[in-house]
């Protein structure tokens, strides 16, 4: 609902309607009276209850437009008779009282004054009559059923049945207290029977009917405020479905795009594609997605370990070959490349295997050396044996053969020195070749 009121617009006519100038005249005329006497329309909220205060406001703005009406009337009747002016003083000074209540906002205490201020002026108009209560002044009782009626448009149901005893009682009581022109005392007597009630009973007739008609009339604008009222929140209560279906529907897109993305993450991680990932922002499943990416980064973290072990089994397999066929006295077989520390390690295996065949070949050639020595000390024990049994045979030639062969005995002497210094050296040499030959089987 929206707060600026539709009254101006209900005022229009359709000959104001068929004539721009007049009509805009009107408006502007129309809307400064409304901000002078009502007010201000910022105060009301969209609610219904505001609203019916907001209409019921602009209501008594265009009520107070009467009292000036009133007023400009009666002014010419007041001037000759200096009593009306106590009434019409008693209607603006309560019309006043009205107005700034209105402006106040305080709509059903302005609406209580404004039928007050009517209420006084009647009263005071029937007690100020210099001869009392004649026949002309009789229909003059059933203007009290205009502030009846307005008090049915401006203020709650609830008071009128109050509105309508005190208009009663006002009537009754001015019937019974205020004196009575002879020509009425005369009617009462000879059209009434002297029954004085039958004149004011038109009067009190017209007040109940006239208050059950406001009444109604009011209930009818209560039951259609409730509707109103109900049909606004039925109105309110579909818009917030209608919002909810809207954001169900956005939150089921945004599902069923969570879910897509996440099942195209999910095979392209079953096709063996690792480095798939779910990206997800401002979704309900990002939550999902994020635990999907921590899995598949746990997943890769196992799967390079497993990869890792493969390579790695694969070295020391190699490495295991590698050692038997040294074992056996083979050659190491040329090393695949894993990326591991294997790479590292097969390098030390290949000296080894190199310095196995090595120490084998070594061993082998000081066995030969070891022989070999062997046989010539053999040799030269059998050198030096006839060496000796020469100097021998030498020694036991005559003196005089002795001096001839003197340079063969001292060579033969010299070559068994000489034999004896080999066969040592040659003890030496087989001793450390035996000692070589225990280091290298110990390697």
């Amino acid at each position: 609902m929206s707060n600026q009121p539709d009254l101006p617009q209900n005022i229009l006519t359709a000959n104001d309607a068929t004539k721009p100038g007049r009509n805009s005249l009107y408006r502007r005329v129309v809307r400064g009276w409304l901000r002078f006497s009502g007010p201000d329309v910022t105060r009301f909220s969209s609610s219904i209850e505001d609203q019916e205060l907001l209409r019921r406001s602009r209501l008594l703005s265009t009520l107070f437009s009467l009292i000036l009406v009133v007023i400009i009337l009666v002014v010419p009747t007041a001037i000759p008779v200096p009593t009306y002016w106590i009434p019409v003083i008693s209607l603006v000074v309560l019309g006043l009282l009205a107005l700034m209540f209105n402006r106040m906002g305080q709509v059903t205490l302005s609406g209580i004054f404004y039928i007050l201020a009517i209420d006084a002026t009647l009263t005071i108009l029937m007690i100020t009559l210099p001869n009392g209560i004649r026949n002309s002044n009789i229909p003059d009782f059933d203007f009290f059923i205009i502030p009846t009626l307005i008090g049915g448009v401006v203020l709650p149901k609830r008071i009128l049945p109050f509105l309508a005893v005190l208009h009663i009682s006002i009537i009754v009581a001015l019937f019974s207290l205020l004196p009575y022109d002879p020509l009425l005392i005369r009617e009462i007597m000879v059209n009434q029977k002297g029954f004085a009630y039958s004149e004011i009973s038109d009067a009190l007739v017209i007040q109940i009917v006239g208050t059950t008609i406001a009444w109604l009339a009011a209930s009818s604008v209560d039951r259609a405020l409730v509707r109103a009222s109900r049909a606004e929140e039925l109105a309110e209560a579909r818009k917030r479905l209608n919002e909810k279906t809207e954001e169900i529907v956005k939150q089921k897109q945004r599902l069923d795009y969570g879910i897509s993305v996440l099942k195209e993450a999910q095979a392209r991680f079953a096709n063996g594609d690792y480095k798939a990932r779910a990206k997800l922002q401002n979704n309900e499943l990002a939550s999902l997605a994020v635990s999907f990416n921590l899995m598949v980064e746990r997943l890769n973290s196992v799967t390079q370990i497993a990869q890792e072990y493969t390579r790695l089994a694969q070295a020391l397999q190699q490495l295991f070959d590698a050692q038997n066929a040294i074992l056996v006295g083979g050659s190491a077989r040329a090393l695949v490349p894993t990326g591991t520390l294997a790479d590292h390690i097969y390098p030390i295996f290949q000296r080894y295997s190199y310095l196995s065949q090595l120490i084998t070949r070594s061993s082998s050639f000081s066995d030969k050396i070891r022989k070999e020595l062997t046989q010539q000390n053999g040799m030269l024990n059998q050198l030096t044996s006839a060496l000796a049994q020469t100097h021998a045979l030498l020694q036991l030639l005559p003196d005089s053969v002795k001096t001839s062969q003197a340079s063969s005995i001292q060579f033969i002497e010299k070559a068994q020195q000489l034999c004896d210094q080999i066969s040592e050296q040659g003890k030496q040499c087989l001793q450390e070749t035996r000692q070589l030959d225990q280091s290298l089987k110990r390697i």
